[in-house]
């Protein structure tokens, strides 16, 4: 609280400092258009139009007292002017400052604590146990994220351990010839194979070859099927196949390690002599 007395104090010091400044800057510039006025309509101009118009006669002399008016209070109400609304300013600043303080349960700290926690439990006790039940299933969207992340990683640590296949991707192949890439792409394709169908078991979504022409079904998963070309009207549809697809016929994920830092893909090897 006493840090918002400060803030309060500086900001209403600067306010009315520029609000001044503002109301000096504005005299200045009202001076110097009434000494512009002047310069261009002198008295002598004033009175020879008054005296061939009874209508203008008139108006001047409605117009003398508040130009008298101005010329002596002119300065004085336009300070206060500024200052009115700098103070106001004030008052709306420090209003909004101290409700977002109070809002984030910050204020009154030092001298009152039970109010900021009786506070926090009365705004808990009116969001009722609607909150309460959607932090465990919040909690528990974010341990399946977590787990999901795990399962994924430990799948790519499966296919470096038993297929090198981190290491094949992080290669320079231009350093070597085709044959010595071909010989290496067997050995590591034998080795993810394995993997794969051990925790997949891929299957083909069509079983024909690719390059024949198929029947896609009314009731066709779209998910599984994806269309191509100039597709019109309703299926059944039939094309040319491009692509056979992938289908996991069974799911049988790796036994998790039970390592401390899940994003670790392979350890770092280090013989000791």
């Amino acid at each position: 609280m006493n840090t918002i007395s400060s803030f309060s104090r500086r900001s209403l010091a600067w306010i009315l400092f520029f609000m001044l400044l503002f109301s000096a800057l504005c005299s200045l510039c009202a001076l110097w258009l009434c000494w512009t006025v002047s310069g261009q309509l002198p008295p002598q101009v004033l009175e020879s139009a008054a005296s061939c118009s009874s209508a203008f006669a008139e108006g001047l002399e409605n117009l003398v007292p508040l130009w008298n008016f101005l010329q002596t209070y002119g300065i004085f109400l336009m300070t206060a002017t500024f200052f009115v609304l700098g103070l106001l300013l004030w008052l709306l600043l420090r209003r909004c400052l101290v409700r977002a303080v109070r809002r984030e349960g910050l204020a009154g700290d030092q001298k009152a604590p039970g109010k900021a926690k009786k506070g926090r439990a009365k705004e808990k006790s009116e969001k009722g146990p609607a909150a309460e039940e959607q932090a465990p299933e919040q909690a528990g969207k974010k341990e399946r994220k977590r787990e999901n992340e795990r399962f994924y990683l430990h799948l790519l640590s499966v296919l470096q351990r038993d297929g090198r296949l981190l290491d094949f991707l992080e290669e320079d192949l231009s350093l070597y010839d085709d044959a010595q890439i071909g010989a290496a792409v067997r050995s590591i394709q034998d080795n993810c194979k394995k993997v794969v169908n051990q925790s997949l078991s891929p299957k083909p979504v069509f079983d024909h070859a690719e390059g024949d022409t198929v029947t896609v079904p009314a009731d066709f998963d779209p998910t599984a099927v994806k269309l191509t070309g100039n597709v019109s009207g309703e299926p059944p549809f039939t094309g040319t196949l491009r692509h056979r697809g992938w289908r996991a016929a069974r799911l049988e994920l790796p036994t998790l390690s039970s390592r401390q830092d899940p994003g670790v893909i392979a350890p770092a090897e280090v013989e000791i002599p």
